[in-house]
């Protein structure tokens, strides 16, 4: 079952979403917005983080929280999509949503079925409906087996388990992609410009060393072989 968050100030249209998408076949997570208030932005994109949600539906108009800082470094952590909600229906409202890493932006008041029908193309086009989209199996040339939960981005093996950042996620997918293949540290850059995760040499370089410590800390070792003055290879 697809779990949703709702991050919502106005209380009682929180709960009447929640109800709403749980008879419609969601689990749904309503974060009351009182009991954050006065907690850095940090605090509760960790909370988010720990609720491994599908998607999260995001008011922009926090009282003292700013949505958009929320929704920004939610999206540097994790693929699950956001949709904002905001009674402010302006172009730079809604533009000021999608540099900061939304899907989507529904102006107050809406249609709750409206949103339904958009949640629901959102979930089709990222959560593919063959489950094997959503999680890949893969076994190194020593015999050793991980799993990558790309709704979730998470790699696991056995008992141990390791949360993988946004950029992580996209360079396992290409990886993942060529397995078996050398890929050039010029075909990565451009295909995580292509994801909207821009990045440089160097921080290539700092995400591969990140990506090769969290593989190791559950058991994963040598998976990803560097090819000097070529690139990098899933073996």
């Amino acid at each position: 079952m697809r779990k949703i968050g709702i991050l919502e100030d106005d209380k009682k249209l929180g709960e009447e979403l929640k109800y709403f998408l749980e008879t419609n076949g969601y689990e749904v997570r309503y974060f009351d917005v009182e009991e954050y208030v006065g907690k850095p932005e940090s605090f509760l994109v960790k909370l988010l983080l720990d609720e491994n949600l599908h998607l999260l539906l995001l008011d922009i108009g926090l009282p003292r929280i700013d949505g958009a800082h929320v929704c920004k470094a939610y999206r540097a952590e994790t693929e699950s999509p956001v949709i904002m909600i905001t009674s402010n229906n302006s172009e730079m409202t809604e533009l000021l949503c999608i540099t900061n890493g939304a899907d989507d932006f529904v102006p107050k008041p809406f249609n709750p079925q409206i949103l339904l029908a958009r949640i629901e193309m959102i979930m089709k086009r990222v959560y593919k409906e063959n489950a094997a989209a959503d999680e890949v199996t893969v076994t190194t040339t020593n015999d050793a087996i991980f799993t990558i939960d790309y709704a979730r981005g998470k790699i696991t093996s056995g008992d141990e388990s390791k949360e993988l950042s946004k950029n992580e996620l996209q360079i396992m997918k290409i990886l993942v992609q060529h397995h078996g293949e050398i890929v050039s540290r010029e075909d990565i850059i451009d295909y995580l410009w292509d994801n909207k995760a821009f990045v440089d040499d160097n921080t290539l370089t700092v995400n591969m060393t990140r990506i090769k410590g969290k593989l190791e800390s559950i058991g994963i070792t040598d998976a990803i072989v560097t090819k000097r003055g070529m690139g990098y290879q899933l073996v």
